[in-house]
C-alpha cells in the first residue's frame, strides 16, 4: 500500500477537523488521482459515509433510493445526480396525499433536478415487474427497523438491486448498563420492540434520551400501539452483527462499513 492509499484509509476514520490539514490531505490524494480521474480526494472529505458510498458507485449508474421521504432534506436522489447517476427514482410507501411528496418535489425543482420517477409503494409489495429491471445502485436508510417484517425488506431490496445496496439501519448495543438497570442482547440478537416490558423499556429509554434531543422513538421510547400496517414505529433492533448476518442471508456481500451516530446505526456498502 503506497502512501496516498494509506492517508486515504485513515482519513476515511479519522475525517481531520483542521482546515489546514484536510487540504493538505486532499493536495497529497489529488496528486495520486488527479480531478477527472476518479479522484477519492473528494470521497474523503465527504462527512456523510452514506455520501461517501454513494459517490464511490453511482457514476454512470442506475439510481433508486427507498424511504427517502422523512424529513426530506435527508433525501439522497439529489447525492447521486451530484455523482453522476444515470437516472433517479423514489420509492417511499407515504400517501400520495401526504405533504412529503410535494416537499419532496419543491426540493427536487429547488435544486434544479426535474428528471426522476416517484412510485408510491410499500417496498416489501412491490414486484419486479412493476419497475422493469433492477436498479443499479439503491439506497435505503432509516427503513429497516420501521417495518414489521425486515427480512422481507431485504429480499425485496435484493431483488431491485442490480449491483449496490447502501443500507443503513440503527442498531442495539449488546450491553446497555445505566441508573436504571441493565439490558443485555447477545451478538447474535435482535430486540422485538414490542416484546419488551416497562422494566426495560425504562433502561432502553434512559439511554436513548440522550440521543434523540427528546424526540419520540414510539414503541422503545413511548409506549406504542403496534398494527402491522403501522410504520411509525420502531419494531426492531439488531445488533451489528445481526444486521451484517441479515444482509448476507439474502444474497448480499459487504464490501465496506462503519459506525454512526455514536454507534447507534450502520451504515454498509453491499455488492450483489
Amino acid at each position: 500500500m503506497d502512501a496516498a492509499a494509506a492517508l486515504y484509509l485513515m482519513a476515511l476514520e479519522i475525517k481531520p477537523k483542521d482546515a489546514e490539514i484536510s487540504l493538505e490531505l486532499e493536495r497529497i490524494l489529488a496528486i495520486k488521482n488527479p480531478p477527472g480521474a476518479g479522484s477519492i480526494g473528494s470521497e474523503v472529505l465527504i462527512e456523510d459515509i452514506r455520501d461517501r458510498y454513494i459517490a464511490r458507485v453511482v457514476k454512470g449508474k442506475t439510481f433508486a433510493e427507498v424511504g427517502g421521504l422523512w424529513g426530506t432534506v435527508n433525501e439522497k436522489i439529489s447525492v447521486a445526480n451530484k455523482y453522476g447517476a444515470t437516472s433517479l427514482t423514489i420509492i417511499d410507501t407515504a400517501p400520495a396525499s401526504i405533504h412529503w411528496w410535494q416537499d419532496f418535489r419543491a426540493r427536487m425543482a429547488s435544486l434544479n433536478i426535474a428528471n426522476y420517477n416517484c412510485i408510491n409503494r410499500d417496498i416489501a409489495q412491490i414486484q419486479l415487474a412493476e419497475i422493469g429491471e433492477p436498479y443499479d445502485v439503491v439506497h435505503c436508510a432509516g427503513v429497516l427497523y420501521h417495518h414489521p417484517n425486515p427480512l422481507q425488506i431485504m429480499i425485496a431490496l435484493r431483488q431491485i438491486t442490480r449491483e449496490y445496496l447502501i443500507l443503513t439501519s440503527a442498531i442495539t448495543q449488546e450491553v446497555i448498563e445505566n441508573e436504571r438497570g441493565r439490558y443485555q442482547v447477545p451478538a447474535s440478537g435482535v430486540i422485538f420492540i414490542p416484546a419488551i416490558t416497562e422494566a426495560e423499556r425504562i433502561v432502553l429509554k434512559a439511554y436513548w434520551d440522550v440521543y434523540t434531543n427528546g424526540k419520540p422513538i414510539f414503541g422503545l421510547i413511548d409506549p406504542a400501539v403496534f398494527d402491522v400496517n403501522d410504520f411509525a414505529p420502531w419494531w426492531w433492533l439488531p445488533t451489528a452483527t445481526a444486521l451484517e448476518a441479515m444482509c448476507k442471508v439474502v444474497g448480499f456481500k459487504v464490501l465496506d462499513k462503519g459506525l454512526t451516530w455514536d454507534n447507534n446505526a450502520m451504515t454498509l456498502l453491499l455488492a450483489v
